[in-house]
């Protein structure tokens, strides 16, 4: 990942937030709507390594912790009214 500098007075400064910055963003993570539900990512397709999950409540903004990837299992809770 490429990253942009712009140098000042007070040394480099970076132009972009860092991934860990961007983690942190409530605008960059899913709203629920009306459910709850966990998805929980593997490390690859046998499914037996949990890296992460997404986790939501009703009409929240979900909560991701460790990493997504393209191997992930959904299990709905319950619809909100």
């Amino acid at each position: 990942m490429a990253a942009s500098f712009m140098v000042g007075c007070g040394g480099a400064e970076p132009l972009e937030e860092t991934p860990a910055e961007l983690d942190m963003r409530q605008d960059l993570r899913p709203f629920c709507g009306p459910s709850a539900y966990t998805v929980t990512y593997y490390s690859d397709a046998t499914l037996t390594t949990p890296v992460g999950a997404t986790i939501c409540e009703c009409y929240a903004t979900a909560w991701v912790v460790g990493r997504t990837t393209a191997f992930a299992v959904t299990e709905y809770e319950y619809s909100c009214g």
